[in-house]
């Protein structure tokens, strides 16, 4: 420890019997709503970062690679998706990501925390970089559940960039066999669906039971993993739809469909990283196929930590 310093910390538990600390430089913001508690903080390692309920949400010098890995494999094996459905406004970025599609045209955020959103807005603003504000898109305060439940409009991909299934928090129902029937009910016949899905590393049963729960409700359900610098550790996605699959993609038609089909510039994603994304080691692929659980509303799946 260097002399001068005077050291706060944020302690992350991964599992019941680990963590991952980052010192703290400055808190910059910290908000409560009756939802949840919002924190930015500067971290000497990764810069800004978003903090909700003592959990790490992203830091200003990676997220990159969390929103293109959930944004880009999807959108780009649609077939000209125009209207988007993200679930979990969060820091703007998924939106911001989805934004550089020249085929959108209209992108519906739905997020229960206005407090989060004006947050977001305030100390965020490398992370949106305007998002909010895009005529494209629509802001919906409401509970994600309640929205997709209750909706009668058809999107061509929903997004779901919500919080882990934490025991008795509110993103729990959200990754049960009833919340994905209701959401597959809302996309398009040809459109597709995609969420977080926690860490490979650290919540691999978990992993696996979003993925077996999403194959009872899809007919094709692939799944990919990134190395997460600040979450030290694996992060996966699954992507779920009746029609398409990402993972079928060649690193020559991502590439193509980069170039064609998307404005701004990428930093972490290209074909050569959709093909190692989706090429996930023999370990893990043989603990996922093991696991045979899924998640309902009666018994919901749940992180260890």
């Amino acid at each position: 420890m260097s002399e001068g310093f005077s050291w706060s910390w944020q302690i992350e538990w991964q599992t019941p019997y680990e963590f991952h600390g980052h010192a703290i430089k400055r808190v910059i913001a910290d908000e409560v709503s009756q939802y949840q508690r919002s924190m930015v903080v500067e971290f000497y390692r990764f810069g800004k970062a978003l903090i909700i309920d003592g959990k790490i949400q992203s830091t200003v010098q990676d997220e990159f690679i969390y929103h293109e890995a959930l944004v880009h494999p999807l959108l780009l094996s649609l077939n000209n998706p125009k209207r988007i459905l993200i679930l979990g406004a969060g820091e703007g970025a998924t939106a911001r990501e989805v934004l550089k599609h020249k085929s959108v045209e209209e992108v519906v955020m739905v997020d229960i925390d206005k407090t989060v959103i004006d947050f977001a807005k305030r100390h965020l603003q490398e992370w949106h970089q305007g998002s909010f504000d895009d005529p494209k898109v629509k802001v919906v305060l409401q509970d994600a559940y309640d929205y997709v439940v209750n909706s009668r409009e058809k999107f061509d991909a929903v997004i779901m960039d919500l919080t882990d299934p934490i025991a008795g928090g509110p993103s729990q129902r959200l990754y049960t066999l009833e919340f994905f029937q209701a959401v597959k009910r809302i996309i398009n016949d040809d459109g597709g669906f995609v969420t977080q899905s926690t860490s490979p590393s650290f919540s691999l049963e978990t992993f696996a039971v979003i993925h077996n729960t999403l194959r009872s409700a899809f007919r094709n359900v692939s799944y990919g993993v990134v190395y997460v610098p600040a979450f030290d550790g694996l992060w996966g996605f699954n992507y779920a739809s009746d029609v398409i699959d990402p993972a079928k993609l060649s690193q020559e038609e991502v590439e193509d469909r980069i170039r064609s089909r998307l404005n701004g510039r990428l930093r972490f994603y290209d074909g050569a990283t959709h093909v190692n994304m989706f090429n996930v080691p023999k370990y893990l692929r043989e603990t996922i196929q093991a696991v045979k659980g899924i998640s309902t509303l009666a018994n919901p799946v749940s992180t260890p930590a």
